[in-house]
């Protein structure tokens, strides 16, 4: 600690710059400065919220049949049945277990 009291200025982990105190943000959680300059920190920002603004949609894409989306009235149907069985199942499970620790604390 006795080191950044002591510290006039710090060097930018981006842009590699010897720069002053004032350049950095400091972080009061960790009480210490950043690893980047106020700069290089606002343009990483900027390319990461950008990355994830482009990636958002991609990933929208599902590798399984939604049920709202399938043109086919029979296929929708099984579709249905499908879900209900499987919450059926999950809802089954879960009483099953809300049993078991009644049974425990008793």
């Amino acid at each position: 600690m006795n080191n950044l009291e002591n510290a006039t200025a710090h060097y930018c982990g981006q842009c590699k710059r010897k720069l002053p105190l004032d350049a950095f943000y400091f972080n009061k959680r960790r009480q210490c400065f950043d690893r980047y300059c106020k700069d290089c920190r606002k343009e990483r920002s900027r390319i990461y919220y950008q990355k994830k603004e482009d990636t958002q949609y991609v990933n929208e894409r599902t590798n399984y049949p939604v049920i709202t989306r399938t043109e086919d009235p029979e296929k929708r149907t099984e579709l249905i049945l499908h879900a209900m069985q499987v919450v059926r199942a999950s809802v089954l499970q879960k009483c099953k277990k809300q049993r078991e620790e009644e049974a425990m604390r008793e």
